[in-house]
């Protein structure tokens, strides 16, 4: 059995923000409380993360996580790195250190800002820091890890390119923050069985940057997944407006969601 658990389901503000509290969303509703995206995968006997959310360290102790084989990143925004700190409490209870994958780009980003977190980067001196092992993620080549076929798949119209990952031909596809779906991208998925179909909706409505729920609904047509979780909301979406304007076959996610595969 396969589970996964929305570890955040937020958008970057969070909700409630800091400056414009809680938007559109009932404060009533706990489902409206959300921190900021990321995901947790259980595969087997092995674990993965997806992204390193900032509220990272709080989301695996509710959950009681305290390891995981690998961490795949979606891209560099902040909302989905700056935990990448706290992976030094996972790669503490493994000497060989903990495998990340990224596309070039988004590895390259990570080095830059984040340097010491790294294996190959000689900085004796300091003893605890994650030791990740950076792996180029290529978009449409499959990649076998753990007896796991992988394929990253590439997403645009957000300010930069997006990387997403289908597990298992299908079993689970994960699509980060977009507006477009590549021609390639959206040829690889209609030609796979979707069982779950995770994707954003950050707003309701088209943003400049981000799908609304037309865009969706018109990529879910053409993908035809089983089951869809709309994740990464931002303040503009309350839980029980976004889930009356969603397709029969979809739902909003909601922090600590457990969705069995």
């Amino acid at each position: 059995m396969s589970k996964v658990i929305i570890l955040g389901s937020g958008a970057a503000p969070g909700v409630p923000t800091i400056s414009k509290g809680w938007g559109n969303c009932r404060p009533d509703n706990p489902k409206n409380r959300r921190s900021r995206a990321g995901i947790y995968l259980e595969i087997g006997k092995f674990r993965y993360l997806i992204d390193t959310s900032a509220d990272l360290r709080c989301q695996l102790l509710e959950n009681g996580i305290k390891s995981v084989d690998a961490v795949f990143y979606t891209h560099t925004h902040a909302d989905h790195l700056m935990g990448i700190d706290d992976l030094r409490a996972i790669a503490d209870e493994n000497a060989a250190g903990l495998n990340i994958y990224a596309s070039q780009r988004d590895i390259e980003e990570i080095r830059h800002r984040f340097g010491y977190v790294l294996a190959d980067v000689q900085l004796s001196e300091i003893t605890h820091r994650p030791k990740l092992i950076p792996n180029v993620a290529e978009y449409l080549k499959p990649m076998q890890i753990n007896n796991i076929e992988i394929v990253p798949l590439e997403f645009a119209g957000h300010p930069i390119t997006t990387t997403g990952y289908a597990f298992n031909k299908g079993e689970l596809v994960i699509i980060p923050d977009y507006r477009i779906i590549p021609p390639q991208t959206l040829a690889y998925l209609q030609k796979i069985d979707v069982n779950v179909l995770i994707m954003p909706l950050t707003v309701i409505e088209e943003g400049e940057y981000h799908a609304g729920m037309d865009t969706n609904k018109h990529y879910i047509d053409i993908i035809k997944p089983q089951k869809v979780i709309f994740t990464h909301l931002g303040p503009e979406c309350d839980y029980d407006e976004a889930r009356k304007v969603c397709p029969d076959n979809a739902e909003p996610a909601y922090d600590n969601m457990t969705i069995e595969l």
